[in-house]
């Protein structure tokens, strides 16, 4: 057991100290404020010039009140977190073989299945850290732009839909950590993760998205 919390402790510590780490939360940061940002000229589309972007914002499918922010938060749990945990877990597995140090981690006196179960942890701790982000900073920024039609069971049943999808997503994502340690770097994962993603918006559009795995978290939030 003593072995399981110093492998994950190092892994932590490898994501603390990593600028990748810094730069996913940012990017959570700066997702939050684009989807607050959207509403906010939804409910203010005068205050653009005209151009495209305003005639785009006035014709939107969307209103500018909770229902609407809610569908598009789940949206974004669903098909960014496909993207967002592939590439997290794209990152921990196949950095070992770019930056050559798995020939010296397979080498310690530690069994392989506590080195894979503690890269699988930090992978869940940094995808969980980065949804509950956007979750926090989302939802704060509704508040912050006044936003109408609050609901508490609206947003019960957004919370529920939005972690679920989420979870959805992690579940699918040993597979690109399969690719990028069988690719030997992480770039074959983030191709693995590219190419999956555009096969779930093939299958979803012809009808047959409830077969392909990755189609499923977006499915779910539909539901």
């Amino acid at each position: 057991m003593k072995n399981v919390f110093t492998v994950i402790s190092i892994e932590l510590l490898k994501l603390r100290k990593s600028m990748i780490f810094k730069i996913t939360i940012g990017l959570s940061l700066f997702i939050s404020f684009m989807m607050t940002m959207m509403m906010f000229l939804t409910m203010n589309p005068d205050i653009l010039p005209p151009g495209i972007l305003k005639t785009k914002i006035t014709i939107a499918a969307f209103s500018a009140d909770w229902p609407s922010y809610f569908t598009l938060l789940k949206q974004v749990s669903g098909a960014l977190g496909m993207i967002l945990f592939g590439f997290i877990t794209s990152w921990i597995f196949g950095r070992e073989y770019s930056d050559r140090t798995v020939k010296d981690l397979l080498s310690l006196p530690i069994s392989r299945t506590i080195i894979f179960s503690s890269k699988f942890f930090a992978a869940f701790f940094w995808s969980l850290l980065l949804i509950i982000i956007i979750f926090v900073f989302s939802i704060a920024g509704g508040f912050a732009i006044g936003l109408p039609s609050w609901n508490m069971e609206n947003f019960s049943e957004f919370t529920f839909v939005f972690y679920v999808s989420a979870l959805f997503s992690f579940l699918l994502s040993p597979a690109a950590a399969f690719v990028a340690s069988a690719g030997r770097g992480y770039f074959s994962g983030i191709a693995f993760v590219l190419i999956t993603m555009g096969l779930a918006n093939f299958f979803g559009t012809i009808g047959v998205g409830h077969l392909f795995p990755w189609t499923i978290p977006m499915l779910f939030t539909e539901a």
